[in-house]
């Protein structure tokens, strides 16, 4: 609360002072002082009257006071600012009235009330059913404006279609302070609505400075007859799956004589029965190349269950080879702990499916390999790998073992153990046998986080990571509002090549160390500091004759990065600048160097620039045979993303700018457009240009491309890993109260509701309920009309298919009472108890039913039609306490209502000895 002060003085006999100004926030309670003066010989009567808005409450108005000769007082008013009070500016005015009722002296005080914003926005259903083409789903929400301002609020549904896309809906609305509206969306439900189990409708809401303030989800369930079962554990993965079934056709610089080239790309999923089918093609058509027609990533994967094989270009990157080619590779999995995993797989290391197979000398050579997985718990997984590689540069053999752990993510490690064996196509008895160790380490404890990547392999190691050692730790400290940390690594790399022929060995090491912080300077604002030291070394070629030369570059760096985040997350700032400094020993002398890097990201709009004086890396110094320290490089990069046409039609429109003084400038400019046709109908283009200028050479290429794709359902129902069976219900309305479907009496009971476990069914027009891929378990199927009465019922599935008939049974309703009643004076003493008391209706085919008291001792029983005995449980009746009459017959009959007469509670009687007392003759 600030203020400022004023005196007001309308009569000098008498005089207010208070402040000109003051703020407070809305249910803020504070003091308000009146300074009071009498400036008369004569004692004053008088009456202070303040007044404001109707939120600006005055607790002590209206007050009487007695002023003597030439007195001064302060007056303290005691104010409190009302939730619903507008923010503003509201005069509060203070008057002191004489005897006579007139005023003789008046201040005034302009009271701000601070702005406060405050919207929320909820989903009035936060689940809805739909089970019919044509009907309208509609979506209810309710926005909340608690804040003190007038808001113009702009909320978007958004509706999924099929195959993943999207449809927003947009929606302006005005609320004044204090107040809520309903505002509902709707979409007319059509066949691919209707054909998703569940999905998600998203509300988000933005305020009147287009500020994100708030999102409703509402949950869209599937409630026709017949329906597939969905793990709720996995329901937000069901929730977010987009398909990846497709067919697209483009074009590459169509009308190139020299590059042009058409390309089709295939993905589509089968399911029929137990039995999954992949197919994904992608082929290309080169009007002037050789080999015109490239079919590359094309396979045909068949999976049954946990067993699958697939056939066609095979790709692996989780061995320490990566092999591409064309072959065929069997798998099977088993999801479940204690359950091994096994792959194997044979390939012709040649990319082009349609190439002819040499059976016998491949120009590019063959691989096989086989890996496993088993997990012990869920804690522990050991894994085990075996590769033979049959290359024309060299012949290999990988044979490796892993064990993982990870408990909880706190703890987490991996030790890899692996041999290796390399041969000489060329020279078999040139040969070596090599090793890899691979240790990594993962530990969280309190506010410390400690990890360790530990590898090692000799230089005739088959694998990617031959001849590498590699030696990292980091250790770090969170606190409140900052962190520290400090890393140190070491990576070599010395490999050796078999063969004699293609002897290319050399050495390349990196040390680094760094020590630094990261800190939070306000709610939106981010700053770094790290500090490193760094000595590279390298084997490169020097000089007209290529003399091979070992290297060094060493530098120490002083690093600060500051990222900035708006409030409607609108604008990022980031800045990042690097100074210190390198030299290359024998070389070049020590040179200061910096660079600085900007960005900032609008919207849809990124800016980007960078400048560079120095070498930051050893490479860099690498230039056409001799060694530089002068490097120099500035760059810039725009990019500007826009939608038209209700989001139909994106278009993204970039530049690039790149200066090197060592290797030259390129300009780039790059457009892309994408335009959605239809829901499952996307037309694209791009064009990107290119110009390349260094000293008298200037080159420049221009790429354009056309395309259409077109996304494909899924086919058949996906299968499941788990045993399943199907839940056949029939439902009826049983018009004669049999339990039995008489054909000529009952009928189907159409579009009524049944709930199995938690998932609700609407049943089709004759009455059918059907739930597939469910688990083997037991399931309760219970009914959710009020007007027609069914028995819950306990369902095991543990076959194929289970067969259930619902009967609904038209109810009457019937009310009671049951009530103590008094014997004597001499019964027991019992505490009266009325509320859960068991009352029993049984009808006259022998079925029970049981309803209870509430706490009035009252009763109210929704029964089938028939007849009845009511009794009351006396099992349940506390000693001493009996019925005397404890059966009553009634008729449920249809729209009827009928109140038995209360069941009343009797007390035992105490035994009480009586003795005489006399005198004997």
């Amino acid at each position: 609360m600030l203020g400022s002060m004023l005196c007001f003085s309308q009569n000098v006999g008498v005089s207010i002072e208070t402040e000109q100004s003051i703020e407070a926030l809305n249910e803020e309670m504070f003091s308000l002082l009146l300074k009071i003066q009498n400036n008369t010989d004569a004692e004053q009567h008088l009456q202070l009257v303040c007044e404001s808005d109707k939120g600006v409450r005055i607790l002590n108005n209206d007050i009487s006071l007695t002023l003597s000769a030439g007195e001064k007082m302060f007056f303290p008013l005691k104010i409190f600012i009302d939730k619903k009070q507008p923010s503003g500016i509201s005069t509060i005015t203070s008057t002191l009235i004489a005897k006579n009722k007139s005023a003789i002296a008046t201040a005034e005080t302009a009271l701000e009330i601070k702005l406060k914003r405050n919207l929320r926005i909820i989903a009035n259903e936060p689940q809805v059913l739909i089970h019919q083409v044509g009907d309208s789903l509609r979506i209810s929400t309710q926005v909340y404006n608690s804040g003190n301002q007038t808001e113009e609020v702009d909320l978007t549904a958004t509706f999924p279609q099929n195959f993943g896309s999207e449809i927003a809906i947009k929606k302006k609305t005005t609320l004044e302070p204090f107040t809520e509206k309903e505002v509902v969306f709707s979409q007319i439900i059509d066949k691919n609505l209707l054909r998703m189990e569940l999905f998600v409708v998203n509300i988000a809401g933005r305020n009147s400075n287009k500020e994100f303030f708030g999102n409703a989800v509402v949950i869209v369930q599937n409630a026709l007859g017949s329906r597939r079962y969905i793990d709720p554990l996995n329901l937000n993965q069901y929730l977010q799956r987009s398909t990846a079934n497709h067919i697209s056709i483009t074009a590459n610089n169509p009308f190139s004589k020299f590059g042009a080239s058409e390309n089709l790309d295939l993905r589509s999923e089968f399911n029929l029965g137990s039995i999954k089918a992949t197919l994904n093609l992608n082929g290309g058509y080169f009007q002037n190349l050789d080999t015109k027609l490239l079919m590359q990533n094309t396979w045909l994967k068949v999976e049954h269950r946990n067993l699958g094989i697939q056939l066609g270009n095979i790709s692996t990157s989780e061995l320490d080879l990566n092999l591409i080619g064309r072959g065929a590779e069997v798998f099977y999995g088993a999801p479940e702990v204690g359950k091994l995993g096994i792959k194997m797989g044979v390939l012709e290391k040649n990319y082009n499916l349609l190439d002819p197979l040499p059976l016998h000398n491949s120009p590019r050579g063959y691989a096989a390999y086989a890996q496993s997985s088993y997990s012990f718990d869920e804690k522990r997984i050991l894994e085990s790998a075996a590769v033979i590689d049959n290359d024309p540069f060299q012949k290999s053999l990988i044979i490796k073992n892993s064990y993982q752990y990870n408990k909880e993510n706190n703890t987490v490690y991996s030790v890899d153990l692996g041999y290796g064996y390399a041969q000489s196509p060329t020279i078999p008895e040139n040969a070596k046998p090599s090793v890899a160790l691979g240790l990594t380490y993962y530990k969280k404890w309190n506010r410390y986080i400690f990890s360790s990547n530990n590898f090692y392999s000799s230089g005739y190691y088959p694998g990617i990571k031959k001849g590498s050692t590699v030696f990292e730790q980091r250790i770090s400290r969170e606190f409140d509002k900052f962190s520290l940390f400090g890393n140190y690594n070491l990576n070599v790399y010395e490999p050796k090549n078999i063969d004699p022929l293609y002897d290319f060995n050399t050495l390349s090491k990196r040390m680094k160390i760094e020590f630094g912080g990261n800190f939070s300077l306000s709610r939106r604002a981010k700053m770094s500091v790290t500090t490193q030291g760094m000595d590279e070394q390298s084997d490169i070629f020097l000089g007209p004759n290529f003399v091979k030369t070992t290297i060094s570059y060493r530098a120490a760096l002083l690093n600060s990065a500051l990222n900035y985040n708006a409030i409607n997350n609108k604008n990022r700032i980031s800045l990042l600048y690097s100074q210190g400094f390198s030299y290359y020993p024998g070389f070049s002398d020590l040179k200061y160097i910096y660079r600085l890097q900007a960005n900032w990201y609008h919207s849809d709009l990124m800016l980007s620039t960078n400048y560079q004086e120095g070498n930051f890396m050893l490479y860099e110094g690498n230039v056409n045979n001799e060694i530089r320290a002068d490097s120099r490089k500035i760059s810039a990069i725009a990019s500007y993303r826009f939608n038209m046409l209700q989001d139909k039609l994106s278009i993204v429109l970039s530049t690039l700018g790149n200066y090197d003084n060592q290797f030259g400038t390129s300009i780039s400019f790059n457009s892309s457009l994408d335009y959605h046709a239809l829901r499952a109908t996307r037309l694209f283009a791009n064009i990107n240009y290119n110009k390349f200028i260094k000293a008298d050479v200037t080159s420049a290429t221009t790429y354009y491309q056309i395309g259409i794709n077109q996304d494909l359902p899924t086919f058949g129902e996906e299968n499941v890993n788990y045993k399943n069976g199907q839940m056949k219900i029939f439902v009826f309305y049983d018009l004669n109260n049999n339990n039995v479907y008489d054909v000529d009496n009952d009928r189907p009971a159409s579009n009524v509701k049944i709930k199995i476990n938690n998932t609700i069914f609407v049943s089709d027009a004759d009455g059918s309920v059907r739930y597939r891929k469910l688990p083997y378990a037991d399931y309760t199927v219970k009914s959710m009309e009020e007007k027609w009465f069914t028995e819950d019922q306990l369902v095991k599935v543990d076959r194929k298919e289970v067969f259930l008939t619902v009967p609904f049974q038209k109810t009457s309703t019937i009310k009671g009472k049951i009530a103590y009643q008094k014997t004597s004076k001499t019964q027991y003493e019992i505490p009266e108890i009325l509320a859960g008391m068991p009352i029993i209706f049984k009808n006259q085919f022998g079925r029970i039913f049981t309803f209870y008291t509430d706490a009035k001792g009252e009763y109210t029983a929704y029964v089938p039609l028939g007849d009845y005995e009511v009794s009351i449980d006396a099992k349940v009746l506390q000693k001493n306490v009996y019925v005397d009459e404890n059966l009553q017959n009634v008729k449920a009959e249809e729209g009827t209502v009928k109140t038995l007469q209360n069941f009343l509670l009797k007390v035992r009687e105490k035994k009480v000895e009586v003795k005489k007392f006399g005198i004997s003759n």
